[in-house]
């Protein structure tokens, strides 16, 4: 039993009395679909679902070549697709742990310059404005 690639895409996969087509021609080009879509993944923020994505099409594709890895990799492609179209949660996070680490820093930062017995220190700006000694003198 073979199948073959939908529209040249990673989809329905369909049996050999369709197209006389061998599985082991039709998976490099859906293993290429699913990769394809973990690029789209990460280029949209998507990274830890980009890599699940990919661990698991590597192992699909460097197993059997079979018709149950064809529907592997269909199903790993539908699955980048549902990815892509649903919100980003990755991003969400690490928008919110971007901001809670931002606040920390400021916080610590103003904690730690109103503390008493620790005066400010000069930046480098304040640094260069202070006189210098020349060295020929």
């Amino acid at each position: 039993m073979a199948c073959r690639v939908s529209n040249g895409h990673a989809g329905v996969v369909e049996a050999q009395a369709q197209l006389d087509q061998p599985v082991a021609e039709t998976l490099p080009e859906q293993y290429r679909a699913v990769l394809d879509r973990v690029a789209e993944l990460e280029s949209s923020g998507q990274r830890r679902a980009a890599d699940q994505v990919r661990r698991d099409a590597i192992r699909a594709y460097s197993r059997a070549w079979n018709v149950r890895t064809a529907k592997r990799l269909d199903t790993l492609a539908q699955r980048a697709d549902r990815l892509l179209a649903s919100p980003r949660p990755d991003a969400r996070r690490a928008d919110s742990l971007a901001g809670s680490a931002a606040e920390s820093v400021l916080g610590l930062r103003r904690r730690l310059t109103s503390a008493p017995g620790n005066p400010p220190k000069p930046t480098r700006d304040a640094a260069a404005a202070l006189p210098r000694e020349h060295p020929s003198a």
